[in-house]
């Protein structure tokens, strides 16, 4: 990218991190990042005092919400697969890649809110909000991931005449170790999913969580994210490949059964009626009329929630990558720092696991509680989940950084800060860049909350029955997410380690 023309490779990620700072800072002016609760603090300590006591009175319950959360998640990851790896054979047109990139930028509590109207509160809503966009992801991620693969087609000529055959007998060994390691990392995100979609009021632990909340019951609050957290955390045990098809068979034949029917008449209507304006199904107007009223009528929407919407969301999306990017730079060092003492350590890995595992979503819900209604609840709740995941991600690269490396004293701060950083650098620039896009998708969705951002408006219009407005406005969201995504991954190349070097001086 020609932002930095005419720098070093060191000065342009100095710079860079200071515009990303610079700009943060400059959207928190225009943004209400105020405290309105009156006694924040006391309210923390009751809430802490209840979640480190945490005490389950149900347990039945409790093992039914878990089970419903796992078998959402693994339905729809296990449909999503199959769907990403077709999907990803087809990558290389540009409409599918079009297609794939809008649908995965729709967040899956917006697919929830959409197939509710058609589905109710059913298994088949939670199923295939989680199935479109993560199989949309699957297809980017494996496409990406076949590019990288040692041997090419195009090495093998003998086979020119049959890319089936290369892709099962070639290309799948070589690639198979990444698949499934993103596939076991993806199925974690599915359970984070399943648990978000519980707010709305499918049968997930997110249900219970939230009511848990709002009637001051922290300490089963308490107890639920303690349950979570060690799901999350056993999935690396117990999640085997051979075992699917069972873990499969059992959640089919215990899925949550619903009352809710709909005709295939009340789904054509949905289609064919429901999420258009009045103006365009209007027989009296002509086709050129319909296409001049339903250009004012999206006008009108533009100017009243799109804009405001718009501008929400890229404000709460620039402040929390900015203080993504912060909070990494404190806790990279720190557990750096400290992995050579094993209680620092294992304080520090859990502290992690807390973090990434908690969904933003849930995190920007506990902190409105406390904090009251404005956009600084979900800043510390995206810095937080992202933080932790990118901070994760690193630690890994620092150990193998180390292990190929002779390092003198490793986990000393001199020997990270002049050795380790500059060569981690760029790879933490690329990863806050990849989150990017993620940011904004979360920073849309925690509308749905109260925060103003496009959610806001979406559920807004679900909420009254105005689905041709929550219709175009889903689509704005998405668009705006396939912008953004694009520029992520300029940067994020531009950034990588193929794009730039740090140079060290000797």
């Amino acid at each position: 990218m020609g932002l930095f023309a005419g720098t070093s490779d060191g000065l342009k990620l100095r710079n860079f991190s200071l515009l990303l700072v610079a700009t943060g800072l400059l959207a928190a002016v225009f943004a209400d990042v105020q405290v309105h609760a009156s006694e924040p603090w006391g309210h923390l300590g009751t809430m802490l005092q209840g979640l480190f006591s945490p005490s389950v009175s149900d347990v039945q319950g409790l093992g039914l919400d878990l089970f419903y959360t796992l078998s959402f998640a693994l339905l729809g990851v296990s449909l999503a697969v199959v769907a990403g790896l077709l999907l990803s054979l087809l990558y290389r047109y540009p409409i599918v890649r079009f297609i794939c990139a809008f649908f995965r930028a729709i967040h899956e509590l917006f697919w929830a809110l959409l197939f509710m109207q058609l589905f109710g509160l059913s298994a088949s809503t939670a199923i295939l909000a989680i199935t479109i966009p993560y199989a949309c992801t699957f297809a980017r991620v494996y496409h990406d991931i076949y590019q990288h693969a040692p041997i090419k087609l195009a090495q093998l000529p003998e086979l020119a005449d049959s890319k089936f055959s290369h892709f099962l007998y070639v290309l799948l060994p070589q690639v198979w170790p990444q698949m499934r390691s993103y596939l076991r990392y993806r199925f974690e995100c599915g359970v984070r999913t399943s648990a978000v979609l519980g707010f709305v009021g499918l049968p997930t632990i997110g249900f219970h969580l939230e009511t848990a909340f709002k009637q001051g019951d922290y300490s089963y609050a308490g107890a639920l994210l303690l349950a979570f957290f060690l799901l999350i955390a056993s999935i690396k045990y117990w999640l085997k490949i051979y075992l699917l098809p069972l873990y499969i068979a059992i959640a089919l034949w215990f899925l949550p059964r619903s009352e809710f029917t709909n005709s295939s008449d009340n789904i054509w209507r949905f289609f064919s009626a429901d999420i258009w304006p009045s103006v365009v199904k209007n027989v009296e107007l002509s086709m050129l009329e319909k296409l001049s009223a339903y250009a004012q009528w999206l006008n009108s929407l533009m100017l009243e929630q799109g804009l405001p919407g718009i501008a929400s969301t890229l404000l709460l999306s620039l402040m929390a990558l900015a203080a993504t990017y912060l909070l990494c730079i404190i806790l990279v060092p720190l557990l750096n720092c400290i992995r050579r003492q094993w209680l620092m350590n294992g304080f520090g890995q859990c502290l992690l696991l807390v973090m990434r595992s908690t969904p933003e979503y849930i995190l920007a819900f506990v902190l409105l509680l406390l904090l009251g209604p404005s956009m600084l609840p979900a800043v510390i709740a995206l810095a937080i989940h992202n933080s932790g995941l990118i901070s994760y991600l690193l630690q890994r690269d620092i150990t193998t950084l180390e292990t190929g490396t002779e390092v003198t004293e490793p986990g000393s701060f001199s020997v990270f800060l002049y050795k380790t950083m500059p060569n981690l650098y760029s790879k933490f620039i690329s990863l806050l860049m990849y989150r990017a896009e993620i940011i904004l998708r979360e920073s849309a969705i925690l509308g749905v909350l109260g925060v103003t951002t496009l959610g806001f408006y979406i559920d807004s219009a679900f909420e009254d029955f105005r689905f041709d407005r929550a219709l175009a406005l889903l689509v704005i969201t998405a668009l705006l997410n396939v912008l953004v995504d694009q520029l992520s991954r300029k940067l994020q190349l531009c950034f990588s380690d193929q794009g730039i070097r740090v140079r060290s001086k000797d």
